[in-house]
């Protein structure tokens, strides 16, 4: 009798033993988990992508005051035009920046306001009173931001640091909105609204906010 063969066979058979049933599970259920995790990020990355950040959890307006634009002054040097009503928000709070935010005002229906008789447009204004960041509308047109600030002031400092203004400057609560509406009529109690839409890496837009 070959006792050495039969413990060669049995060491044989011993090796061809598959894992348990138990430890099989747990690795397939392991295995499956860390899939559906990696299609769970790819996923995620293609639905979102630029432009996921909600503008309105960045950045809050509020506190509108309808005015008068002083006689005498001009677009350029105070953010309106001499006789045009206008409306001045403070920035409640802010993380973005000057090229993040779009603005628009709208009327009780939803559609853009237009200008009346004369040019309108945003402007931002330090706590100064001085302009960092201007849009001029033409008089008859809507009163909505196309692109970014069509002009930024080129005073050194203004806008924080020793740089001028630009797209990329820090817009702070210390900040403030003037928006002018192109008339010499009151605007006052007319409904309309302000919003501002997100761009580049932002989205959406604000709730709107009810202009006295």
């Amino acid at each position: 009798m070959n006792v050495f063969g039969q413990k060669e066979r049995s060491w044989r058979k011993a090796r061809k033993r598959a894992v348990s049933p138990i430890i099989a599970t747990i690795l397939l259920v392991a295995i499956t988990v860390v899939l559906a995790a990696v299609l769970y990020v790819l996923i995620s990355g293609l639905t979102h992508g630029p432009g996921s950040t909600p503008i309105g959890s960045a950045f809050t307006a509020g506190n509108p005051v309808a005015s008068q634009c002083p006689t005498g002054d001009t677009f350029a040097a105070n953010g309106c035009l001499a006789g045009n009503y206008i409306y001045t928000l403070t920035i409640e709070s802010s993380t973005v920046s000057f090229g993040s935010v779009l603005f628009e005002v709208k009327t009780s229906s939803g559609a853009v306001a237009a200008t009346l008789t004369k040019a309108g447009g945003f402007s931002i204004l330090t706590i100064g009173g001085a302009v960092a960041a201007q849009t001029s509308i033409a008089a008859a047109s809507g009163l909505a931001m196309g692109a970014t600030w069509t002009t930024y002031s080129t005073t050194a400092g203004l806008c924080g640091g020793s740089a001028t203004c630009s797209t990329s400057s820090s817009l702070t609560n210390l900040y403030t909105v003037v928006i002018d509406m192109g008339s010499v009529t009151s605007t006052t109690g007319q409904g309309y609204t302000f919003v501002a839409l997100g761009t580049g890496s932002y989205s959406g837009t604000t709730s709107p906010l009810s202009l006295p």
